[in-house]
């Protein structure tokens, strides 16, 4: 394989969002129950404020 092809995926952002997603998924899977937003704020590690929705997107509820 080239080098070119192995560097495809190195995005540091986008590895932040996966191993946020990735925690978020090992803790829903060992609840029984559902998490509030606020659970999941404190997993994802937002404190307060707005959280940034994208364009055209609506806020889960």
């Amino acid at each position: 394989m080239s080098d070119e092809a192995t560097n495809d995926l190195v995005d540091g952002a986008l590895a932040d969002e996966i191993e946020l997603v990735s925690d978020l998924v090992v803790a829903a899977s060992t609840s029984p129950r559902h998490f509030t937003p606020e659970e999941v704020d404190a997993l994802l590690g937002i404190t307060g404020g707005e959280v940034e929705v994208p364009s055209g997107r609506e806020p889960a509820s």
